[in-house]
């Protein structure tokens, strides 16, 4: 069994506490003042999100990661290679920017090393969402050329 890891972020509200897990699946969870609980299964292409309890549905769609949870909406979209933009209703409220490691193979967890940078106007809610969803899916898209390079590494280690 596998030891449970911690870090803390600043965020708009106060500190974020990030935790997650790699055994024997890989699970995180968001969780700060004020803020609901998020508890995600990470995964660039089939992540999983679950807010207070309740499963939140997620849906791929190109480059564009979206979550639905009551009225809002909440779509992840990549805008280069280490860069992301979070939007809820269609309306800009973060930007986020992964590094190089997150393509590493192996990389169990695409956005633990990302970098948010809130809009003004959001709320605790926005901010576990946005978080968990850079954190499970990433901040960016790897491209054609990288996600050959990583399959031909993951498939031929």
């Amino acid at each position: 069994m596998s030891k449970l890891q911690q870090r803390l972020i600043d965020g708009p509200f106060g500190p974020i506490q990030i935790s997650h897990d790699r055994w024997p699946t890989v699970v995180a969870r968001v969780q700060g003042a004020g803020m609901p609980t998020v508890t995600v299964v990470p995964d660039r292409d089939h992540g999983a999100m679950n807010v207070n309890g309740r499963s939140v549905p997620t849906t791929r769609k190109s480059r564009t990661r979206t979550a639905v949870l009551g009225d809002r909406t909440y779509e992840l979209r990549s805008t280069g290679l280490r860069h992301a933009e979070l939007r809820r209703n269609g309306t800009l409220i973060a930007h986020a920017r992964g590094s190089f490691r997150s393509y590493a193979p192996g990389r169990s967890i695409p956005g633990l090393d990302a970098k948010v940078t809130w809009s003004q106007g959001i709320d605790p809610t926005d901010v576990a969402v946005g978080q968990s969803m850079v954190l499970a899916f990433g901040a960016g898209a790897p491209g054609i050329v990288l996600r050959t390079v990583f399959f031909w590494t993951d498939n031929l280690t």
